[in-house]
């Protein structure tokens, strides 16, 4: 298994070249392409948050924490006072830091439904709904989203692939499979949710007319996509 600072190295760079080719087509402007470099960064650590000890887990949960905490304590703005409000959000960062962590690391295992190809679909799609129907970004752009998102922890997964194969003792690691994997077989109910959400993400999808337009430009015939899911060659 490749460690924290391969990934973030990993991610990284192919979150770049990825930027830079969205910036050099146009698809981007110059904060966008930022953006959508950072997102492709943090996607490519996020499949380790299954790991207990992982430092992408802790910092995933007290980032949730401190923003949850927040969003919760503004609404009470102009019914609380200061110290009220702090305490509100002290209160719900601490919530999600350590009861919602040791309950999140208790009930998931290492390289399970984290580390599948369902899950990294499901993710890139729910950011790509997030993005245009919460964040209010155009349906190129909630695509570009959903896209890096998928760069990012694809290649987090291809990484941990090539950790797994010792190339100087010509020999392959346990772990060899247990990373770049369709779905959990393992963890069947979890990978059978996946596939449920997978299913009904698609239909609520942005508008994939943009999208396959600038795709199709680097050589993709859309008929095949529209034979693959008619919904998205209409």
């Amino acid at each position: 298994m490749a460690n924290f600072q391969t990934h973030l190295i990993g991610g990284a760079l192919v979150s770049s070249a990825g930027a830079f080719a969205s910036f050099g087509n146009g698809l981007s402007n110059p904060g966008e392409t930022q953006s959508l470099f950072a997102i492709g960064v943090v996607a490519s650590l996020l499949p380790d948050i299954d790991a207990d000890a992982s430092k992408p887990l802790r910092g995933v949960f007290a980032l949730a924490g401190i923003v949850v905490g927040f969003l919760v304590a503004f609404t009470f703005a102009g019914r609380f006072g200061l110290l009220e409000l702090v305490l509100i959000w002290a209160t719900l960062w601490l919530f999600v830091r350590y009861p919602l962590f040791w309950l999140f690391a208790h009930y998931t295992v290492h390289r399970g439904v984290w580390h599948s190809l369902l899950m990294a679909l499901v993710l890139a799609l729910t950011a790509a709904v997030v993005a245009e129907r919460w964040l209010a970004l155009s349906t190129l752009m909630a695509w570009l989203v959903g896209g890096f998102t998928l760069l990012g922890y694809l290649t987090h997964l291809v990484l941990d692939e090539v950790a797994s194969v010792d190339l100087t003792g010509s020999r392959v690691k346990r772990s060899f499979g247990t990373a770049l994997k369709p779905f959990s077989v393992d963890a069947w109910p979890a990978s059978l949710l996946l596939f449920l959400a997978l299913v009904g993400l698609l239909g609520i999808t942005p508008d994939p007319a943009p999208i396959l337009a600038a795709i199709s430009g680097f050589g993709l015939d859309i008929r095949l996509v529209a034979a693959l899911w008619p919904r998205w060659g209409a």
